[in-house]
Protein backbone atom coordinates (compact mmCIF):
# COMPACT_ATOMS: atom_id res chain seq x y z
CA UNK A 1 0.00 0.00 0.00
CA UNK A 2 1.24 3.47 -0.84
CA UNK A 3 2.35 5.62 2.04
CA UNK A 4 1.78 8.85 0.09
CA UNK A 5 5.40 9.90 -0.40
CA UNK A 6 6.94 11.17 -3.63
CA UNK A 7 9.83 9.40 -5.31
CA UNK A 8 12.45 11.74 -3.81
CA UNK A 9 11.33 11.46 -0.19
CA UNK A 10 12.55 8.97 2.35
CA UNK A 11 10.39 5.88 2.60
CA UNK A 12 9.08 5.13 6.09
CA UNK A 13 11.50 2.92 8.01
CA UNK A 14 10.80 0.30 10.65
CA UNK A 15 12.67 -2.45 12.43
CA UNK A 16 11.58 -5.94 13.37
CA UNK A 17 11.43 -6.80 17.06
CA UNK A 18 13.50 -9.94 16.42
CA UNK A 19 16.36 -7.43 16.88
CA UNK A 20 15.45 -6.85 20.53
CA UNK A 21 13.92 -10.00 22.05
CA UNK A 22 14.41 -8.82 25.65
CA UNK A 23 12.80 -5.40 25.19
CA UNK A 24 9.36 -4.58 26.52
CA UNK A 25 6.84 -2.87 24.25
CA UNK A 26 7.47 0.37 26.13
CA UNK A 27 11.20 0.16 25.42
CA UNK A 28 10.56 -0.75 21.78
CA UNK A 29 8.43 2.35 21.26
CA UNK A 30 10.95 4.57 23.04
CA UNK A 31 13.84 3.20 20.97
CA UNK A 32 11.97 3.69 17.69
CA UNK A 33 11.51 7.35 18.49
CA UNK A 34 15.04 7.74 19.82
CA UNK A 35 16.65 6.20 16.73
CA UNK A 36 14.40 7.96 14.21
CA UNK A 37 12.26 5.07 12.96
CA UNK A 38 8.73 5.82 11.82
CA UNK A 39 7.47 2.36 12.71
CA UNK A 40 8.06 -1.07 14.18
CA UNK A 41 7.33 -4.54 12.84
CA UNK A 42 5.93 -6.59 15.72
CA UNK A 43 6.94 -10.25 15.56
CA UNK A 44 4.42 -12.55 17.20
CA UNK A 45 4.37 -16.23 18.07
CA UNK A 46 0.84 -16.14 19.47
CA UNK A 47 -0.62 -16.41 22.93
CA UNK A 48 1.54 -18.08 25.57
CA UNK A 49 4.87 -17.64 23.78
CA UNK A 50 7.88 -16.60 25.83
CA UNK A 51 10.33 -15.96 22.97
CA UNK A 52 9.82 -12.19 22.85
CA UNK A 53 9.18 -9.90 25.78
CA UNK A 54 7.45 -7.52 23.36
CA UNK A 55 5.16 -10.05 21.67
CA UNK A 56 1.84 -8.19 21.24
CA UNK A 57 -0.06 -11.44 21.82
CA UNK A 58 0.95 -11.17 25.49
CA UNK A 59 -0.82 -7.82 25.95
CA UNK A 60 -4.21 -6.22 25.42
CA UNK A 61 -4.17 -5.09 21.77
CA UNK A 62 -6.02 -1.86 22.57
CA UNK A 63 -3.36 -0.93 25.13
CA UNK A 64 -0.63 -1.75 22.61
CA UNK A 65 -2.34 0.37 19.98
CA UNK A 66 -2.64 3.33 22.32
CA UNK A 67 1.01 2.97 23.38
CA UNK A 68 2.14 3.31 19.77
CA UNK A 69 -0.34 6.05 18.92
CA UNK A 70 0.74 8.21 21.87
CA UNK A 71 4.33 8.01 20.65
CA UNK A 72 3.34 8.61 16.98
CA UNK A 73 5.05 5.33 16.04
CA UNK A 74 3.23 3.10 13.56
CA UNK A 75 3.08 -0.68 13.50
CA UNK A 76 4.34 -1.45 10.00
CA UNK A 77 3.49 -5.15 10.05
CA UNK A 78 2.39 -7.98 12.33
CA UNK A 79 4.93 -10.68 11.42
CA UNK A 80 3.49 -14.14 12.02
CA UNK A 81 4.74 -17.69 11.54
CA UNK A 82 1.62 -18.65 9.57
CA UNK A 83 2.23 -20.94 6.59
CA UNK A 84 -0.67 -22.15 4.44
CA UNK A 85 0.98 -24.92 2.40
CA UNK A 86 -0.39 -27.99 4.22
CA UNK A 87 -1.91 -30.80 2.17
CA UNK A 88 -3.70 -32.21 5.21
CA UNK A 89 -7.18 -30.70 5.50
CA UNK A 90 -6.99 -30.55 9.29
CA UNK A 91 -3.56 -28.87 9.28
CA UNK A 92 -4.66 -26.49 6.56
CA UNK A 93 -7.80 -25.46 8.42
CA UNK A 94 -5.78 -25.04 11.61
CA UNK A 95 -3.40 -22.72 9.80
CA UNK A 96 -6.33 -20.78 8.36
CA UNK A 97 -7.88 -20.34 11.81
CA UNK A 98 -4.57 -19.03 13.11
CA UNK A 99 -4.26 -16.65 10.18
CA UNK A 100 -7.75 -15.26 10.75
CA UNK A 101 -6.93 -14.66 14.42
CA UNK A 102 -3.85 -12.67 13.39
CA UNK A 103 -5.93 -10.60 10.95
CA UNK A 104 -8.18 -9.76 13.89
CA UNK A 105 -5.17 -8.93 16.08
CA UNK A 106 -3.70 -6.65 13.40
CA UNK A 107 -7.01 -4.82 13.07
CA UNK A 108 -7.19 -4.33 16.85
CA UNK A 109 -3.58 -3.06 16.87
CA UNK A 110 -4.26 -0.59 14.06
CA UNK A 111 -1.77 -2.44 11.88
CA UNK A 112 -2.24 -2.50 8.10
CA UNK A 113 -0.83 -5.94 7.30
CA UNK A 114 0.21 -9.37 8.47
CA UNK A 115 3.20 -11.35 7.18
CA UNK A 116 2.67 -15.01 6.21
CA UNK A 117 4.44 -17.73 4.22
CA UNK A 118 3.39 -19.88 1.27
CA UNK A 119 6.46 -21.83 2.21
CA UNK A 120 6.48 -25.30 0.68
CA UNK A 121 5.66 -27.35 -2.35
CA UNK A 122 5.94 -30.94 -1.16
CA UNK A 123 8.63 -33.19 -2.70
CA UNK A 124 7.18 -34.89 -5.76
CA UNK A 125 4.08 -32.68 -5.77
CA UNK A 126 2.95 -31.08 -9.02
CA UNK A 127 3.66 -27.36 -8.45
CA UNK A 128 0.40 -26.30 -10.10
CA UNK A 129 -1.57 -28.32 -7.55
CA UNK A 130 0.23 -26.65 -4.66
CA UNK A 131 -0.37 -23.22 -6.21
CA UNK A 132 -4.10 -23.91 -6.56
CA UNK A 133 -4.35 -25.03 -2.93
CA UNK A 134 -2.45 -22.01 -1.65
CA UNK A 135 -4.29 -19.55 -3.90
CA UNK A 136 -7.65 -20.85 -2.69
CA UNK A 137 -6.62 -20.40 0.94
CA UNK A 138 -5.16 -16.95 0.39
CA UNK A 139 -8.34 -15.89 -1.42
CA UNK A 140 -10.46 -17.08 1.52
CA UNK A 141 -8.19 -15.31 3.98
CA UNK A 142 -8.27 -12.07 1.98
CA UNK A 143 -12.06 -12.23 1.79
CA UNK A 144 -12.13 -12.59 5.58
CA UNK A 145 -9.84 -9.56 5.87
CA UNK A 146 -11.96 -7.36 3.61
CA UNK A 147 -14.03 -5.92 6.46
CA UNK A 148 -10.95 -4.67 8.34
CA UNK A 149 -8.85 -3.95 5.25
CA UNK A 150 -5.83 -5.76 6.69
CA UNK A 151 -3.42 -6.71 3.92
CA UNK A 152 -1.85 -10.18 3.75
CA UNK A 153 1.71 -10.29 2.46
CA UNK A 154 3.58 -13.48 1.59
CA UNK A 155 7.30 -13.48 2.34
CA UNK A 156 9.71 -15.30 0.06
CA UNK A 157 11.03 -18.48 1.69
CA UNK A 158 11.23 -22.23 1.11
CA UNK A 159 9.78 -23.25 -2.25
CA UNK A 160 8.82 -19.61 -2.79
CA UNK A 161 12.22 -18.04 -2.23
CA UNK A 162 12.41 -16.78 -5.82
CA UNK A 163 10.29 -14.12 -7.48
CA UNK A 164 8.95 -16.35 -10.26
CA UNK A 165 7.15 -18.66 -7.81
CA UNK A 166 5.68 -15.80 -5.78
CA UNK A 167 4.53 -14.07 -8.95
CA UNK A 168 2.73 -17.27 -9.95
CA UNK A 169 1.09 -17.61 -6.54
CA UNK A 170 -0.10 -14.00 -6.29
CA UNK A 171 -1.27 -14.10 -9.90
CA UNK A 172 -3.37 -17.16 -9.11
CA UNK A 173 -4.81 -15.52 -6.00
CA UNK A 174 -5.81 -12.27 -7.73
CA UNK A 175 -7.07 -10.44 -4.67
CA UNK A 176 -6.07 -6.82 -3.98
CA UNK A 177 -5.39 -7.55 -0.30
CA UNK A 178 -2.74 -10.18 -1.12
CA UNK A 179 0.76 -9.04 -1.97
CA UNK A 180 4.43 -9.85 -1.50
CA UNK A 181 6.84 -9.19 1.35
CA UNK A 182 10.22 -9.31 -0.37
CA UNK A 183 13.37 -10.17 1.55
CA UNK A 184 16.37 -9.59 -0.72
CA UNK A 185 18.67 -11.52 1.63
CA UNK A 186 16.63 -14.70 1.29
CA UNK A 187 16.59 -14.27 -2.47
CA UNK A 188 20.37 -13.85 -2.51
CA UNK A 189 20.84 -17.19 -0.75
CA UNK A 190 19.22 -18.92 -3.76
CA UNK A 191 21.17 -16.85 -6.28
CA UNK A 192 18.57 -14.24 -7.24
CA UNK A 193 19.70 -10.62 -7.55
CA UNK A 194 17.51 -7.56 -6.89
CA UNK A 195 17.19 -6.62 -10.55
CA UNK A 196 15.39 -9.84 -11.40
CA UNK A 197 13.23 -9.71 -8.27
CA UNK A 198 12.05 -6.14 -8.80
CA UNK A 199 11.55 -6.62 -12.54
CA UNK A 200 9.44 -9.72 -12.00
CA UNK A 201 7.31 -8.63 -9.06
CA UNK A 202 7.24 -4.84 -9.42
CA UNK A 203 4.13 -3.42 -7.70
CA UNK A 204 3.26 -6.81 -6.21
CA UNK A 205 5.90 -6.01 -3.59
CA UNK A 206 3.93 -4.30 -0.83
CA UNK A 207 6.50 -4.56 1.98
CA UNK A 208 10.29 -4.77 1.83
CA UNK A 209 12.61 -6.46 4.35
CA UNK A 210 16.29 -5.48 4.55
CA UNK A 211 19.24 -7.37 5.99
CA UNK A 212 22.72 -8.22 4.78
CA UNK A 213 25.09 -11.18 4.89
CA UNK A 214 28.07 -12.63 3.07
CA UNK A 215 26.26 -15.22 1.00
CA UNK A 216 27.80 -18.68 1.07
CA UNK A 217 30.17 -18.12 3.98
CA UNK A 218 27.81 -18.98 6.82
CA UNK A 219 29.03 -16.02 8.84
CA UNK A 220 25.60 -14.81 9.96
CA UNK A 221 24.32 -11.31 9.37
CA UNK A 222 26.32 -8.09 9.09
CA UNK A 223 25.53 -4.36 9.01
CA UNK A 224 23.75 -3.11 5.89
CA UNK A 225 26.16 -2.57 3.02
CA UNK A 226 28.90 -4.78 4.46
CA UNK A 227 27.71 -8.05 2.93
CA UNK A 228 27.04 -9.30 -0.60
CA UNK A 229 23.24 -9.06 -0.76
CA UNK A 230 23.16 -5.81 -2.81
CA UNK A 231 20.74 -4.25 -0.34
CA UNK A 232 21.43 -0.70 -1.51
CA UNK A 233 20.74 -1.73 -5.10
CA UNK A 234 17.45 -3.28 -4.01
CA UNK A 235 16.46 -0.04 -2.26
CA UNK A 236 17.44 1.97 -5.32
CA UNK A 237 15.44 -0.22 -7.69
CA UNK A 238 12.37 -0.24 -5.47
CA UNK A 239 12.37 3.53 -5.23
CA UNK A 240 12.99 3.67 -8.97
CA UNK A 241 9.70 1.88 -9.70
CA UNK A 242 7.84 4.31 -7.44
CA UNK A 243 7.65 2.19 -4.30
CA UNK A 244 6.60 4.44 -1.42
CA UNK A 245 6.02 1.79 1.24
CA UNK A 246 7.96 0.52 4.22
CA UNK A 247 11.54 -0.67 4.37
CA UNK A 248 11.91 -2.86 7.44
CA UNK A 249 15.34 -3.59 8.89
CA UNK A 250 15.65 -7.13 10.23
CA UNK A 251 18.43 -8.03 12.67
CA UNK A 252 18.06 -11.64 13.79
CA UNK A 253 19.24 -11.27 17.37
CA UNK A 254 16.44 -13.59 18.51
CA UNK A 255 17.86 -16.47 16.48
CA UNK A 256 21.54 -15.50 16.68
CA UNK A 257 22.31 -14.16 20.19
CA UNK A 258 25.94 -13.42 19.29
CA UNK A 259 24.91 -10.61 16.94
CA UNK A 260 25.54 -7.03 18.03
CA UNK A 261 23.11 -5.56 20.53
CA UNK A 262 20.11 -3.61 19.22
CA UNK A 263 21.45 -0.41 20.76
CA UNK A 264 24.29 -0.64 18.23
CA UNK A 265 22.59 -2.28 15.23
CA UNK A 266 19.38 -0.24 15.01
CA UNK A 267 20.76 3.31 14.93
CA UNK A 268 23.51 2.25 12.54
CA UNK A 269 20.99 0.76 10.11
CA UNK A 270 18.81 3.86 10.32
CA UNK A 271 21.75 6.10 9.45
CA UNK A 272 22.76 3.87 6.52
CA UNK A 273 19.26 3.80 5.08
CA UNK A 274 18.84 7.54 5.43
CA UNK A 275 22.06 8.07 3.49
CA UNK A 276 21.05 5.64 0.77
CA UNK A 277 17.74 7.44 0.28
CA UNK A 278 19.03 10.98 0.59
CA UNK A 279 18.50 12.93 -2.62
CA UNK A 280 21.87 13.94 -4.08
CA UNK A 281 22.00 17.20 -6.03
CA UNK A 282 24.63 19.06 -8.01
CA UNK A 283 25.69 22.68 -7.41
CA UNK A 284 22.63 23.91 -9.28
CA UNK A 285 20.28 21.78 -7.23
CA UNK A 286 19.69 19.27 -10.01
CA UNK A 287 19.14 15.70 -8.72
CA UNK A 288 22.01 13.32 -9.27
CA UNK A 289 21.70 9.58 -9.64
CA UNK A 290 24.15 6.71 -9.58
CA UNK A 291 22.85 5.59 -12.96
CA UNK A 292 21.08 7.42 -15.74
CA UNK A 293 18.50 4.65 -15.60
CA UNK A 294 18.01 1.52 -13.61
CA UNK A 295 19.71 -1.49 -15.18
CA UNK A 296 17.59 -4.55 -14.57
CA UNK A 297 18.80 -8.09 -15.04
CA UNK A 298 16.52 -10.33 -17.07
CA UNK A 299 16.28 -14.07 -17.21
CA UNK A 300 17.78 -15.49 -20.40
Amino acid sequence: MSEGLNQHSINPLSFSTVACPAWSLQRIVEAAGEYGYEGVELRTFGAGSTQLAGDPALSDPEKVRHLFERASIRISCLATSVALHYRSRSEGEGAMAGARSFVDMAAALGCERIRTFGYMIYPGEVPAAAIRRLAARYTRLAEYAEESGVEIVIENAGSFARSRELWTLTNATRHPLVGVCWNAAYAATVGERPGLSVTTLNSRIRYAKLKDTVVGEGTGYCPLGEGTVEVERFVELMRGIGYTGWFCFEWDKLWLPALAEPEEALPKARATLSEWMRLKVDKKGKPLAKREAAVLEVRA
